[in-house]
């Protein structure tokens, strides 16, 4: 980037070196930078502001020789040698490349791996929280099972229950009848017991 700024700057310096120095040509051109005004419809103090607003842009960048910048309006010249359309020039001598701009960039990379970072955070973020509804569905899944098996054994545990209540009864009418039996029994005997005395 810094070296597209001093190839234009230099060929600006080339172009300017190019131009001759004699009075006649000094006039025309200062004739030309009049028209040039007055067609691009630019003031003196608006050029004025424009080249202090440059200059401010540019020391941000690199150190400058505030006291030989020229900045004005020329005509650009075509390919044919005949005058073109106006062109704003600038001449401004660069004595240092100030490191700021060096580490501007350094800053811009640091905000984008942080961006990036960030976004990777977030990223596992989410994935840490689809792992965790995943796990907690697992988790409902299996304690909703469990909770089957635990009626499912509250039902058999009920039947086993009636089962055995159902048996009992039996029991119980099973011992009752024997009971009916053996006092039938006893009656017959003592009945036959009777009659043979």
């Amino acid at each position: 980037m810094f070296e597209n700024i001093m190839k234009f700057f230099n060929k600006l310096r080339k172009k300017e070196e190019k131009v001759a120095p004699n009075s006649k040509e000094a006039a025309k051109e200062r004739l030309h930078l009049v028209l040039m005004q007055d067609r691009a419809n630019v003031s003196a103090d608006f050029l004025e502001l424009m080249k202090q607003e440059i200059i401010e842009v540019i020391k941000k960048y690199i150190d400058i020789d505030e006291g030989a910048i020229d900045v004005r309006l020329t005509n650009k010249e075509n390919e044919d040698g005949t005058n073109g359309a106006p062109a704003l020039y600038a001449n401004i001598p660069i004595l240092n490349i100030k490191n700021e701009a060096r580490k501007m960039e350094k800053k811009q990379e640091d905000v984008k791996e942080t961006k990036q970072e960030e976004n990777k955070k977030t990223e596992n973020k989410k994935e840490a929280k689809q792992e965790e509804k995943g796990k907690e569905t697992e988790t409902k899944n299996q304690e909703d099972k469990i909770e089957k098996k635990d009626e499912m054994h509250k039902e058999i545990e009920n039947e086993e229950k009636s089962e055995d209540k159902e048996e009992d009864k039996k029991e119980e009418n099973i011992d009752s009848e024997n009971k009916q039996d053996i006092a039938e029994e006893k009656e017959t005997k003592e009945e036959l017991n009777q009659n043979k005395k």
